[in-house]
C-alpha cells in the first residue's frame, strides 16, 4: 500500500512511520481472517497514542481471499473485517478523529462469473467461481463523528481512488496542490 500511496516509491519519506504485520504462510482460503486482528491491534494502539496526524492501513482480506474463489472463506474474511473496522471506528471516535474507508478495486463483492445478460454462469452444476477483480464501483465512506458542517454530507460522485490524497489533505486542514485530482468533499 505504501509503495503506491508514495508515488511508486519504495523508500520512506521523512516523518513517516511504517509498521508491517507479516502475513501468514498459509493458503488464504484456510486462514481467511489473515492478520486482520493483529493489524487492528496495532492501529488501535497507534490511534490511542495520539502520536499520528494520519494513519493509513490496508486490509487485504477481501482481495486476497476473493482471489481463491472459495465463497465460505470470503464470508469469513469480510465478517472479520466488519469486526476490525468497528474496533477502529471506536478508536477513531474516542480520539476525535475522522476515518475514510475505500478501496482501489472490488473482488469479494462479485464471486461468480456472469453471462452478458447478468445471469450467473454454471459450471458442473455450481456457480462458476470468479477469482479476478471486479469492475464494480467501490465505496468511499467518510466517518466524521465531530462533523461541524464544514462540508456537505453528500460526497462528489464520479471520482476515483486518485481523489483520496486530496480528500485526506482537506480533512487534515491543508489545501491540496493544484495538480492533485479533486477530493470527494464538497467543502463549504
Amino acid at each position: 500500500m505504501t509503495y503506491f500511496w508514495n508515488g511508486n516509491r519504495s523508500n520512506k519519506f521523512d516523518g513517516e512511520t511504517w509498521q508491517e504485520v507479516p502475513s501468514d504462510v498459509v493458503p488464504f482460503e484456510q486462514r481467511p481472517w489473515m492478520k486482520a486482528a493483529e493489524i487492528t491491534d496495532a492501529v488501535v494502539s497507534a490511534i490511542a497514542s495520539g502520536k499520528y496526524g494520519m494513519i493509513r492501513l490496508n486490509f487485504a482480506n477481501g482481495d486476497m481471499v476473493g482471489h481463491t474463489g472459495v465463497y465460505q472463506s470470503v464470508l469469513v474474511a469480510v465478517e472479520t473485517l466488519d469486526i476490525c473496522v468497528q474496533r477502529i471506528r471506536e478508536a477513531v471516535e474516542a480520539a476525535g478523529g475522522v476515518m475514510v474507508i475505500t478501496a482501489d478495486h472490488g473482488n469479494s463483492d462479485d464471486m461468480y462469473e456472469h453471462d452478458k445478460k447478468g445471469n450467473v454462469k454454471m459450471e458442473d452444476g455450481r456457480p462458476a467461481r470468479k477469482t479476478s477483480h471486479s469492475l464494480n464501483p467501490v465505496p468511499c465512506i467518510v466517518y466524521d463523528p465531530g462533523f461541524k458542517g464544514e462540508y456537505t454530507s453528500e460526497l462528489k460522485t464520479g471520482l476515483g481512488i486518485s481523489s483520496i490524497p486530496a480528500t485526506c489533505m482537506e480533512l487534515l486542514g491543508f489545501v491540496p496542490p493544484a495538480e492533485y485530482d479533486s477530493g470527494v468533499l464538497n467543502l463549504k
